[in-house]
């Protein structure tokens, strides 16, 4: 697996596409525990098909990798967005309250 061709463009996209599918399917029942597997399983499933729909050329080891890459940085994503943002939202709020 050479990394010297790496489409960094198409590696945002995917990660992108997975965190969309993945916050679509938390709006679901399904348990948060269960999302980055989710997300993991996404990645891959996106990541082989947008090298098959672009390129018509499936690297497999390369898509895996990419998939996997994709679904947890999708994943953290969502992590650090959440408890930034909430942990934005609480200070401010709290030095509201404060004052």
């Amino acid at each position: 697996m050479s990394l010297s061709n790496v489409d960094i463009t198409a590696l945002i996209i995917i990660i992108t596409a997975v965190w969309f599918v993945v916050q679509s399917v938390s709006a679901t029942k399904m348990p948060n525990k269960f999302l980055p597997l989710v997300s993991i399983v996404v990645g891959i499933v996106i990541s082989v098909a947008y090298a098959y729909l672009s390129s018509k050329n499936i690297q497999l080891e390369q898509d895996l990798f990419f998939g996997l890459f994709a679904g947890f940085s999708a994943s953290g994503l969502d992590d650090t967005l959440t408890k930034s943002v909430s942990g934005l939202i609480n200070s401010f709020v709290g030095v509201l309250i404060s004052k």
